[in-house]
């Protein structure tokens, strides 16, 4: 990896990195070798056609079920899952070396600045409950007794190696790509005193904000408790005052017009589209005037550049415990901003780079922005 994790106090000491390289190693190849089969695969059934994306919207079912029965890809998918379990394996093994002290360290930050909201009776909506997403065992709302972190532990120290440090040496690249290539080129005139971060998680993206804006008060909600006692105390160990709270991100139980910016990253492809209309419309709701709300996420995932990619984005669904990817085509976003209230030409979509993209190359993330008026 050539991007070092930081190793804050929360992050297992009990870990092998010779077993993890090897693993991302395997990965990296794994990933180029499916890649190739995939686009060797769609050449033989396409031949050298480049078809418009109407046609092959047509064609898709049959080469899809093509793709589906060739017996090498079959091998591949299996492979896939099994690489996806050995790593959280892999995680699980560093945290019970070393559960111990990370529960001690967690608990060590109960005060300080910021503050921690649970809600033990929150209703999860159900969405939620279906999979193990990322096939992370127990999923995101695991380890929900009181002050247990093994799950915000495992999500971390996980999503840095899956992402093999490209998210950042704190996994903050998201919200990093937010504020330097949207707020500052886009919105240089907002002056947020009350950010709102849904689907935060273990607060990785949420830091960026209260850096980049050190006067605001900023928060951050999810629907898992681990998640949030780890979140908590990861920000008062790097110092940060981020307030964070369990509660629901399509039906808060925040005031009307109480924030001037509302952020979520890789969070729409992780609900149906159902979920996605009340997330736009409570935005809307929570938003001052003049507020922005922007969501990011993968623009593989909206917007597949190639069959290939395509192929590898809709198997997600079931190979990795992924069953929304696929739910909105991008476009629809536009349609829920206008539900929502925002006017037609107020909303906007940026394309943009990831952190490791050169000139030119394929936008990595799509953000999706609508200013209230």
């Amino acid at each position: 990896m050539a991007v070092r994790q930081h190793r804050h106090p929360l992050i297992p000491r009990a870990r092998a990195p010779e077993s993890e390289q090897a693993l991302m190693d395997a990965a990296t190849t794994f990933r180029a070798s499916f890649q190739q089969l995939l686009q060797r695969r769609i050449g033989e059934l396409l031949g050298e056609e480049v078809l418009p994306a109407p046609e092959l919207g047509r064609r898709w079912p049959e080469l899809r079920r093509q793709l589906d029965a060739c017996p090498l890809i079959q091998a591949a998918h299996q492979r896939r899952a099994a690489l996806q379990d050995q790593l959280w394996a892999t995680v699980r093994a560093a945290i019970a070396g070393d559960r111990q002290r990370l529960e001690a360290v967690a608990h060590s930050q109960r005060r300080g600045p910021g503050s921690l909201q649970l809600t033990a009776d929150l209703a999860i909506p159900a969405h939620q409950l279906k999979v193990d997403i990322h096939r992370m065992p127990g999923g995101y709302l695991n380890d929900q007794e009181e002050d247990g972190v093994v799950t915000g532990a495992l999500y971390d120290h996980g999503v840095f190696l899956y992402g093999q440090g490209w998210f950042g040496p704190l996994n903050e690249a998201p919200g990093r790509t937010v504020i330097e290539q949207v707020l500052a080129r886009h919105h240089a005139d907002l002056r947020p005193r009350r950010i709102l971060d849904l689907g935060c998680g273990a607060g990785h993206s949420t830091l960026p904000y209260a850096a980049a804006f050190p006067e605001a008060e900023v928060w951050g909600i999810d629907l898992g408790a681990s998640l949030l006692r780890y979140a908590s105390a990861r920000a008062r160990l790097l110092d940060h005052a981020i307030h964070f709270a369990q509660q629901d991100a399509e039906g808060t139980g925040f005031g009307d017009r109480s924030f001037d910016l509302i952020v979520s990253h890789i969070l729409l492809h992780e609900i149906p589209a159902a979920a996605r209309r009340r997330l736009f419309a409570e935005g809307h709701r929570l938003l001052r005037p003049q507020g922005l709300m922007m969501h990011l996420d993968s623009a593989r995932f909206l917007r597949p550049p190639t069959p290939a990619a395509r192929y590898v984005r809709d198997t997600e669904v079931w190979v990795n415990s992924e069953p929304y990817l696929a739910s909105s085509p991008d476009h629809a976003f536009a349609s829920y901003a206008l539900e929502a209230g925002f006017a037609p030409d107020r909303f906007q979509v940026h394309e943009l780079p990831g952190p490791t993209a050169g000139a030119g190359g394929t936008p990595q993330w799509l953000a999706f922005c609508a200013r209230k008026g």
